[in-house]
């Protein structure tokens, strides 16, 4: 009986040094090989096959629960093999990185890569591409890196503390984006070659958290750029918040429309606080699908300027907003849009000898969008975007104004109506002057109303405008106001003749303007609904009907 017993005391001794002895094995293996175990792992991908990796400190720990890794600093670079045109220069680097509970199993028979948690920090990522639309299309002719994705990477647990990413063009050396002090922390995070592969899938995940200091993306050959700071999102929430973001031009406005040989905008906006409520971050994870509550947006400042000395470019064709809302690019629903505060500001120079460009402006705009979706089976149902807005004309007129867009109908059918409230008229000489070598010398704005249908072609309706002591005159070649006989005698035979100087009359007449201006289709929309409202408004100063406009617009 004792022989048995030894044997069975001995061979467990075996099992038990061997089972506290196969870590220590593994570990020494993995440690003398953990650089070329390591850089093996990364460029067997596709992204990273053909490049070079160093590391600084590397070690590896094993248990029986999973592999320990821990990193100080990683550079990968391109290899020798790669063409110099498809060259992607990688310098990675962090102060601490550990990953804990990786199966060997999952990396060697299924191809996986399955972690129990990773903590990075300070992580520098600094890239330099060619342009990204060119090696998208030489992937897509199948051009590009020959590697092996992994078939999933999945982590329970993953924290960034602490990360800075900048991208810049080969060519050019200009920044394209650029990433400060991004912190990220997630559970639950999934990754597989079918989200790789998927227009719409990014990734899986069962919450996220995370927060940016400061985002910039350079576009437009990087004159502009869009920038986000303090820019925070959790998926708990459903929230998504941006305190200042802005649209920035890096050249003044003279500098950069000469860049260009036809009319072009300059535009600038910035200061504006975004938030979104009740986002369901799932939907957009998985299909790309933009679906939220509320969007809210304020203190926007919007600047645009023109110079109309320029050529004007009647080959393009700015969308109707049913075609823009038709043709996003992914699926949206926005329940509801919320502004406040937000102010509009439009400069022209007129292709006239003006020392100065018109303005006109918009103040203390609030209000809300209603039904913001290109969901078909939301738009079966409702199809109208209803925009309700309030504001002030030119720092005076209180406007109050309803927009309806049916957002099905083939023509783009919109119904505007609304109110101007009282004003002096003299306000609108910063506008009027430049253009037409014609100032407002008195008058004053008791209220305007105005009711218009109109659709992707022209648009009709009526014009109220009631105003009293209305009277104009005409400035020198040097747009001053130095009288002249000439000039005296124009501008008395305009107020007496063409001008009605009160509206309603000392007897009671009241003039009812009529609408009518045939869309110009290569200027965007919101000269539309300017023109459309200004058309009433000089049928009702010049009495001209709606077939007299007609008449005008054909000849």
């Amino acid at each position: 009986m004792k022989k048995p017993v030894i044997i069975t005391f001995a061979v467990g001794l075996v099992l038990l040094g061997f089972f506290y002895l196969l870590p220590v094995l593994v570990n020494s293996y993995l440690n003398k090989n953990a650089e070329t175990i390591v850089s093996n792992m990364i460029v067997r991908t596709n992204d990273f096959a053909g490049h070079e990796v160093n590391f600084g400190k590397i070690s590896l720990d094993y248990n029986y629960q999973g592999t320990f890794l821990e990193m100080d600093s990683v550079h990968i670079y391109p290899g020798e093999k790669l063409k110099q045109e498809n060259k992607i220069k990688f310098n990675l680097s962090f102060k601490e990185a550990s990953l804990t509970g990786f199966q060997w199993v999952d990396f060697l028979f299924y191809n996986s890569i399955h972690l129990d948690s990773a903590y990075i920090a300070n992580v520098i990522l600094e890239t330099i591409t060619p342009d990204l639309e060119e090696i998208t299309g030489k992937m897509e002719q199948g051009k590009g890196n020959q590697g092996e994705n992994y078939k999933k990477i999945s982590l329970n647990h993953f924290r960034v503390n602490q990360a800075y990413f900048q991208n810049k063009d080969s060519k050019t050396d200009s920044t394209r984006l650029l990433i400060k002090d991004l912190f990220i922390f997630a559970d639950g995070f999934s990754l597989t070659d079918q989200d790789l592969e998927s227009q719409q899938a990014l990734f899986s995940v069962d919450n996220i958290e995370g927060y940016l200091e400061d985002v910039q993306l350079h576009v437009n050959d990087y004159i502009n750029v869009v920038e986000a700071k303090e820019l925070a999102f959790n998926t708990s929430e459903q929230k998504l918040s941006i305190e200042k973001i802005g649209f920035n031009n890096k050249l003044r406005k003279y500098s950069y429309i000469n860049r260009f040989v036809k009319e072009t905008n300059w535009m600038e906006f910035n200061d504006a606080r975004l938030e979104i409520l009740g986002m369901d971050f799932q939907s957009y994870f998985r299909q790309g699908v933009i679906v939220a509550d509320e969007l809210q947006l304020d203190h926007l400042n919007l600047e645009v300027f023109r110079d109309k000395r320029k050529v004007e470019d009647t080959s393009k064709r700015p969308k109707m907003i049913h075609e823009i809302i038709h043709e996003l690019p992914k699926s949206i629903w926005l329940k509801e849009i919320n502004f406040e505060n937000m102010k509009i500001t439009y400069q022209e120079r007129p292709d006239t000898k003006a020392p100065s460009s018109g303005k006109i402006f918009f103040d203390q705009v609030n209000g809300e969008i209603l039904g913001f979706t290109n969901f078909q089976d939301k738009l079966a149902q409702n199809d109208t975007l209803k925009i309700l807005a309030k504001g002030r004309l030119m720092g005076e007129g209180q406007i109050d104004m309803q927009a309806d867009y049916l957002v099905n109908d083939e023509e783009g059918r919109f119904f505007i109506k609304g109110s101007i409230g009282e004003m002096n008229l003299t306000s609108l000489n910063n506008m009027i002057m430049p253009a037409t070598r014609v100032a407002l010398k008195g008058g004053r704005l008791d209220n305007l109303y105005f009711d218009i249908v109109a659709d992707e072609f022209d648009g009709t309706g009526d014009v109220i405008a009631k105003y009293h002591n209305l009277e104009i005159e005409i400035l020198d070649k040097n747009y001053k106001r130095n009288r002249n006989i000439f000039r005296d005698i124009g501008a008395f035979l305009a107020n007496k003749i063409v001008v009605r100087t009160d509206n309603p009359q000392k007897s009671g007449d009241l003039q009812k303007g009529e609408v009518y201006f045939r869309r110009e289709k290569h200027k965007f929309i919101f000269h539309y609904w300017w023109n459309l409202i200004l058309s009433g408004l000089k049928s009702t100063i010049t009495g001209d009907t709606e077939q007299d406009l007609r008449d005008k617009a054909s000849n």
